[in-house]
């Protein structure tokens, strides 16, 4: 029996040392256990932990009043009580709560004297340490660590470590799994009921709850073995009880003054989609018992070194700006808890909480997607599989309109329908009519956008083939339905743009612009795969009905699409009569450094103006950047600077990259800090409500295409890098075609080695010079004079001129 113990103290000792902590710029530390709700939840928001599959938020574990913990799974939705369907909150394995002398260890009965919580971002673990003082005098420190695996992502470990720091006598230690979860509703404390109980089995070391969701019937099981580590280190009662949805393992131990009292509890969670309904119970118990027989210490192991191989692709490294460092870190560590291993996407919050209801939007392929695209292809390939999969859904949008083809919905969950909320609490502080489901129809060609984006990139023909054809084309048979034809062009009329402070416009520059090119690449890719003998496609014509006609019609469109640069000011009107609109300007900003209202505006009127939410035309130029002159990105990005209000998470990246693209420097590393520190700066001031994910991903995009420069084609690399004057050193390294490139930039260098299973040339076009690189060799690129060199020698193919990069 000695021996037994021995061997686990030794595996209880190797566990320890595997959880400990990173060095300093991995951490992110809050040391304040704050009796404010909002801050509580703010902190919960910022602490979540997660594998792609499902997310914790970083709730203290005796869930203080004001707590709003919670854990998500991708793709659960239900709709049940709810206005639309939306993401369920799932029960949770994590509550752990003390009581001694009669009272809870928690605010507000016992009084803070120390407190850190720390998320190791190198390794996904959340700490935490608290030293509670009771009325009575008596002192007691509270200290856990938990993540859920990365390797396998139905698991969960949590350990926990109790001291009695003043005292000896009687402590209780409750944990279990709570079923009694609630979604947050539309109202203030409306609470919204999605699941049932179906099953609770309860034994010494094992406990088990199965929930199913009230209206897609989607089965929850999570079963979990609480206990004692070291069980003779005190006399141990235990006792099960069951309160209602909810079941508590009880373990009451006489404690001694000074010692340390560990626990350790292994959770599991699987759904109805993985394991079925008849061996639920059984399916879930046996890997409780293969993870518990495995033990923490190898399953541990496994998962750092899965975080290990996430960061060597992921990280990306700033030298002289810690404060940037760390916080792009942060939201590259929620880009990898967040990317999906399987079929799904990834709303518009992550799995952060049940802001936005979990919904997909655009924010997804145009701001999250990149991030996945070029570090991990195969998660981007999911997401967009996701779309693939919700075709039929887009199929009923379009029909329910009165269209033809497929209309990706403005928001979507688990079948591609339309789940936009019919009312929403405005900015104007009123609950309205939203139209975003009905109108934002750029939405459709921005998933189309990230289609071609990716074949581009991956050159995933197999993909191509298989999906984005049937997706490019319905689409694009969609927007030839909705197109009206009038005056020898063609419009969309009644639309919302990004810019969703303008409603029911015509033409709106963004939207026209967008669709003009997904007909033209529906129309190429026709008569491309038309010319060759090539059976998928032929199938695909029959079922689809496709004739050259229509084709043709797609084209035609396209060359029509309205759509006009002034010649002599360079603008782009945002929409039809956008410039007759009453003129106003953003003149002061508040002290978060957010723009103001011009005197006399108000969000009730603010659709009478020329103000906008965010980045509207300028995206454009983000989408498209060697579709327009420098001279028309400049002029546009003057007049819309001014007026734009930043309402909207996505706007302060946009105006970054493109500030970067037309020689704004300095704003663009001011807008780069808003969006890298928008959730831990809490700068829009609903942080508690979720991550916001479109931010975070520009982040991403602004540090590697925006100050790294970087833009990826087909068959050639473009780079035009600048850094600001304190980051002494850029790199970072991204997937292109089955290649690796790493970049190294610093303020007189660009380093650029390409890693390839075969030796090729490459064109890469530096600062609007041409090169030639072959891959698996490593180039210098000298920034003043532009020059390129391999092994010490410059090379002789300095282009005489500049070269401007062709489409």
């Amino acid at each position: 029996m000695a021996g037994k113990r021995d061997d686990e103290d030794r595996s209880g000792e190797d566990t320890l040392r595997l959880l400990e902590l990173s060095p300093e710029p991995w951490l992110l530390k809050k040391n304040n256990y704050s009796r404010n709700s909002r801050r509580l939840q703010i902190n919960e928001t910022l602490m979540t932990i997660g594998n792609g599959y499902l997310n914790i938020r970083g709730s203290l574990e005796e869930l203080p009043p004001g707590s709003s913990r919670g854990m998500y799974i991708n793709g659960i939705y239900d709709k049940s009580e709810a206005d639309v369907e939306e993401l369920v909150k799932c029960p949770v394995w994590t509550d752990v709560s003390l009581w001694i002398d009669g009272h809870k260890v928690s605010l507000p009965s016992c009084r803070i004297t120390r407190h850190v919580q720390m998320l190791d971002m190198r390794k996904g673990v959340l700490h935490r340490k608290t030293t509670f003082r009771l009325p009575s005098g008596k002192a007691v420190t509270f200290a856990s660590s938990k993540l859920v695996f990365m390797h396998h992502v139905h698991w969960g470990y949590m350990r926990v470590r109790i001291v009695p720091e003043n005292f000896s006598g009687e402590i209780r230690v409750l944990s279990g799994l709570n079923g009694d979860v609630l979604n947050r509703g539309f109202f203030p404390g409306e609470q919204l009921k999605h699941l049932h109980l179906e099953r609770i089995e309860r034994g010494r070391d094992l406990m088990y709850l199965e929930m199913r969701t009230r209206a897609r019937r989607i089965r929850i099981a999570t079963a979990a073995s609480w206990r004692m580590i070291d069980r003779d280190k005190a006399s141990v009662r235990w006792e099960p009880r069951i309160y209602g949805e909810k079941f508590t393992s009880e373990m009451t131990l006489q404690a001694e003054k000074g010692e340390t009292y560990e626990f350790e509890k292994y959770a599991v969670v699987y759904t109805g989609r993985e394991i079925p309904a008849g061996r639920m119970f059984k399916g879930t118990i046996c890997g409780l018992k293969t993870f518990v027989r495995n033990g923490a210490f190898r399953e541990i192991g496994n998962h750092l070194s899965l975080w290990e191989d996430r960061w060597r692709q992921a990280d990306v490294v700033i030298s002289g700006d810690p404060v940037a460092q760390k916080a792009l870190r942060y939201n590259i560590y929620q880009l990898l808890i967040n990317g999906p291993e399987r079929t799904g996407s990834i709303g518009a919050k992550f799995l952060s909480s049940e802001g936005y209801l979990g919904h997909v939007f655009w924010d997804t392929e145009i701001f999250i997607f990149p991030f996945y695209l070029y570090n991990f292809p195969d998660m981007a390939r999911n997401m967009l599989l996701y779309r693939y999969a919700t075709l039929p859904g887009a199929l009923k949008n379009a029909a329910r309109a009165g269209f033809k083809g497929a209309k990706y919905g403005w928001e979507t969950a688990t079948t591609g329908e339309d789940v936009t909320p019919r009312f929403a609490s405005k900015l104007e502080k009123t609950i309205r009519l939203i139209y975003t489901g009905s109108e934002e129809d750029h939405i459709v060609s921005d998933v189309i956008y990230a289609v071609e984006r990716y074949c581009r990139v991956t050159g995933d023909e197999d993909f191509l083939r298989r999906y984005a054809l049937e997706m490019i084309f319905r689409t694009a048979r969609f927007w030839a339905s909705r197109v009206e034809c009038a005056e020898g062009c063609y419009e969309i009329r009644t639309v919302i743009g990004p810019d969703e402070f303008h409603e029911h416009v015509d033409n709106n520059a963004y939207t026209n612009f967008l669709v003009h090119w997904h007909l033209k690449i529906a129309a190429v890719l026709y008569a491309y795969f038309s010319k060759r003998e090539d059976k998928d496609f032929r199938e695909l014509g029959a079922m689809l009905s496709l004739t050259s006609g229509e084709a043709g019609e797609w084209e035609a469109i396209s060359r029509g699409m309205k759509f006009g640069i002034d010649p002599r000011t360079g603008l782009i009107e945002q929409f039809d009569g956008y410039f007759s609109l009453r003129d106003h300007r953003i003149t002061k900003h508040d002290r978060m450094g957010r723009p103001v209202l011009p005197a006399g505006v108000t969000y009730r009127t603010i659709g009478k103006t020329r103000l906008i939410k965010q980045a509207d035309v300028i995206m454009l130029f983000l989408l498209f950047p060697h579709a327009f002159s420098d001279e028309v990105k400049q002029a546009n990005y003057d007049f819309y600077e001014k007026r734009t209000l930043h309402k909207s998470s996505l706007s302060h990246c946009t105006h970054a990259m493109v500030g970067l693209a037309v020689g704004n420097h300095k704003r663009a590393y001011q807008y780069f800090m808003k969006t890298v520190q928008v959730d831990l700066q809490n700068l829009h001031g609903n942080t508690e409500l979720g991550i916001h994910a479109a931010a975070v991903g520009g982040s991403w995009q602004t540090v590697v295409m925006g100050f790294g420069g970087l833009t990826l084609k087909s068959d050639r690399i473009v780079l035009k890098p600048w850094l600001p004057k304190r980051w002494r050193r850029l790199a970072f390294s991204v997937h292109w075609r089955g290649r690796t490139i790493s970049l190294d930039i610093d303020h007189r260098k660009t380093t650029i080695l390409i890693q390839a299973p075969s030796t090729i040339s490459i064109p890469c076009f530096f600062r609007g010079k041409q090169f030639k690189v072959t891959t698996n060799e490593t180039y210098e690129f000298n920034h003043q004079p532009v020059r390129c060199r391999q092994k010490g020698e410059y090379h002789e193919t300095v282009a005489n001129s500049p070269v401007s990069p062709p489409d």
